[in-house]
């Protein structure tokens, strides 16, 4: 089976071609958005006829929340636009579409965890696009999984675990907010069940495809995060909570963006990654 993983340079990209290049489970090409830009129709066109693909794992994703809402354009041509060209292109190849989505297609409002079955209502520009991409794939292209995940962290990229060790390092008053509340969910434990996804995807030829919810547990606020964080890495730090009217910010945030992934679990028989335990071993060098 043939994979080509897109954004291979991003933050989920990174741990998932760390896991395929350890196991080795399948034939791959993973390209970076320097090797591959996907807004650029032609240049996709050309990589998805030449190669072939039986699985395309899409992670390429303007992920610049706050930037989104001055550059709309561009996020939406990422996120939204060129989704919507390759989930066309799978569909001619009969190849099965990966997509990754956000907790940010909810509006927050709720006062539980949102389900598969409640109704997105994103509050700014990067949410926006991510249900727009959502939306044409559904309408174009039966082979996919979309899975909705948030509060990515790892050793790569940009993420709110590698923000928060570098102010660490500045000595300086560290204020947080406390009223947002999500699922900080590991990369690599993402990755990980990409790949046993795959597998099964492989020995069936199939998958129960559609929408699912796949994030760590169990929900913490970003403040609550944050002391894991430092706990974690045993850093005394001066740490403050504060509210968000405290700390504005360009794009609008969900207060409660928590995701219940029991349907995902029941699906597939996979449990929910526990992020505590990978913030350990992320700190002491063993993640």
């Amino acid at each position: 089976m043939k994979l080509l993983l897109l954004g291979a340079n991003g933050q989920l990209g990174q741990a998932l071609l760390q896991q395929l290049q350890q196991q080795q489970p399948f034939q791959y090409l993973a390209l970076s958005r320097s090797q591959l830009d996907i807004t650029d129709l032609n240049a996709v066109a050309t990589v998805m006829a030449q190669y072939r693909p039986d699985v395309v794992i899409n992670c390429a994703a303007y992920t610049a929340v706050d930037n989104a809402e001055q550059q709309a354009a561009a996020c939406i041509a990422v996120n939204a636009t060129a989704v919507g060209h390759l989930a066309e292109f799978c569909r001619q190849c009969n190849s099965l579409l990966l997509q990754f989505s956000t907790d940010y297609v909810f509006n927050g409002r709720n006062q539980k965890a949102y389900t598969e079955q409640d109704i997105p209502a994103p509050l700014n520009v990067y949410g926006h696009s991510k249900l727009q991409a959502e939306q044409v794939i559904q309408a174009s292209c039966s082979k996919y999984v979309i899975l909705r995940t948030s509060w990515l962290f790892s050793a790569f990229g940009h993420n709110f675990y590698r923000t928060m060790l570098k102010l660490a390092q500045r000595g300086q008053i560290i204020q947080v907010v406390n009223d947002q509340f999500g699922c900080p969910t590991y990369a690599g434990d993402l990755a990980a069940v990409v790949l046993q996804l795959l597998q099964r995807y492989q020995q069936q030829g199939s998958l129960a495809y559609g929408i699912y919810h796949l994030a760590g547990s169990p929900a913490v606020s970003w403040y609550q995060f944050a002391e894991a964080i430092f706990a974690a890495h045993q850093l005394k730090v001066n740490l403050q909570a504060i509210n968000s009217a405290s700390w504005p910010t360009l794009a609008a945030r969900p207060a409660n963006s928590v995701l219940e992934c029991n349907k995902f679990c029941a699906t597939f028989a996979i449990a929910v990654p526990q992020w505590q335990a990978r913030l350990q071993q992320l700190a002491s060098g063993d993640a």
